[in-house]
């Protein structure tokens, strides 16, 4: 019975460090999907797993994000002529899948500063 309780207390201190641990809150914004030269959802999703619980992804319409991932599927990026991406504390807009996984969340994660064109 009392190693029950050290596996809870052990689980327990586990999720306080957890949440100690900053987690970046990173609003994601998908183009219309009118012409796309990539599969935007799969790979927005090897982007989260490549995360894990580093970033916490919302909505444009949630509050309190730290950063904009737009993802547009071709080089019109549609959604650019009608959001203003400076309005935010940080903004990374991509139209391919180029970019590792792994080295996109490394950008998000150590950046502070707003990427411009």
């Amino acid at each position: 019975m009392s190693a029950g309780r050290q596996w809870s207390r052990c689980g327990q201190e586990k999720s306080e460090r957890r949440s100690s641990r900053y987690i970046k809150r990173v609003a994601l914004k998908y183009c219309g999907g009118c012409n796309p030269a990539f599969d935007r959802v799969a790979y927005v999703e090897k982007i989260k797993s490549a995360a894990g619980p580093d970033i916490e992804w919302v909505t444009l319409d949630e509050d309190g994000f730290d950063a904009v991932l737009l993802v547009t599927g071709c080089d019109t990026a549609c959604p650019r002529r009608t959001l203003d991406l400076s309005e935010y504390k940080q903004s990374l807009s991509i139209k391919d899948d180029k970019l590792s996984p792994q080295e996109l969340v490394r950008i998000l994660l150590e950046s502070e500063e707003t990427n411009e064109d």
